[in-house]
């Protein structure tokens, strides 16, 4: 269900990502300054080393995003210093506070990632990298949170005091909301795509509402009532069964995939801000972690095939190449 952009297009881009391509490098220009800063007042030793790691991976990062900014003609922003040392005395300034900075910088960096995947919606191969740095980004929240919890530099937030006898877990207040509000939202997507699915004329767009209705959307439903029900938290009610309209001329297959669309881009933030809160249950975490990652592969892949289609709107061009 997957076409390929006319090889005139490959070469595009649009206005907003030219603006991310710009917005990702300002970022990680800051990141490596911010974190040669950290470094320098660190004082444990393994906390400096795992500094050290995150900033040659970023640094890496910015290699690509200059090679792209080259590419486009798009003129980037200051760049960061070489170096940043201090004379200051480093006892001012905890490992912990530090720590917490770091925990905060993890969690925007998959946020403005996110952003810019949602925008990316003209060149395959720029949403292709910015696909590749967000899945590193997630990968470095989580090694983070798990680091933090190691060292003891994260807060414990309100728990769930309500869970069975024999559910030896703890999970957090937080973590409940979580797997309520993601049930919630996939019983809406249910009925959202059984209502599309219905009034869908074009073939290929029905059969993808279907393979995600049965590989996704009920997949991931029934995982999380499993979730809930283990935790002895209480279910929201489930969807109804549609009844099928004689009328299909309602509905055009274009607005409905721009609505589709709109929606997986709404899931990947669900399983985001989930992903960023889940700090006390590690299993969870992963779970959030894979929710978010196939989310975004979903993204991609649905931009894919409304271009093909051409039911996205054309953004406005930052220039030919």
């Amino acid at each position: 269900m997957l076409f390929s952009k006319p090889e005139d297009k490959a070469q595009m881009i649009n206005v907003q990502e030219a603006n991310n391509l710009w917005d990702l490098a300002k970022a990680n220009y800051l990141a490596v300054e911010l974190m040669q800063t950290w470094e320098n007042f660190a004082h444990d030793a393994d906390f400096k080393a795992v500094i050290k790691t995150f900033l040659t991976d970023i640094k890496k990062d910015i290699k690509t995003l200059e090679k792209e900014l080259k590419k486009h003609g798009i003129p980037g922003p200051d760049k960061n210093r070489a170096a940043v040392n201090t004379a200051i005395n480093t006892e001012i300034m905890m490992d912990e506070y530090i720590a917490q900075e770091f925990f905060i910088f993890a969690q925007e960096n998959v946020e403005q990632l996110l952003r810019a995947i949602r925008t990316t919606t003209t060149n395959d191969g720029l949403r292709a990298l910015f696909l590749k740095f967000t899945n590193k980004a997630i990968d470095r929240l989580d090694k983070v949170v798990g680091y933090l919890k190691i060292k003891g530099w994260l807060e414990t937030p309100p728990l769930y005091p309500q869970t069975p006898a024999e559910v030896k877990e703890t999970i957090a207040a937080g973590g409940v909301f979580h797997l309520w509000d993601h049930l919630t939202f996939r019983y809406d997507n249910i009925s959202q795509t059984e209502i599309f699915h219905a009034f869908a004329k074009d073939p290929e767009f029905k059969a993808l509402l279907k393979v995600g209705l049965q590989k996704t959307l009920k997949k991931q439903a029934a995982m999380l009532e499993k979730e809930l029900e283990r935790l002895g938290i209480p279910l929201p009610k489930p969807p109804k069964n549609f009844a099928m309209s004689d009328s299909t001329e309602l509905l055009d297959d274009d607005y409905m995939f721009r609505i589709l669309l709109t929606g997986i881009q709404g899931a990947a933030a669900f399983h985001a801000q989930a992903l960023k809160q889940s700090t006390v249950e590690d299993r969870l975490r992963k779970e959030f972690k894979k929710l978010l990652c196939e989310e975004i592969g979903y993204i991609d892949e649905m931009i894919k095939f409304g271009n093909a289609k051409g039911w996205l709107h054309p953004v406005p061009q930052y220039k030919l190449q």
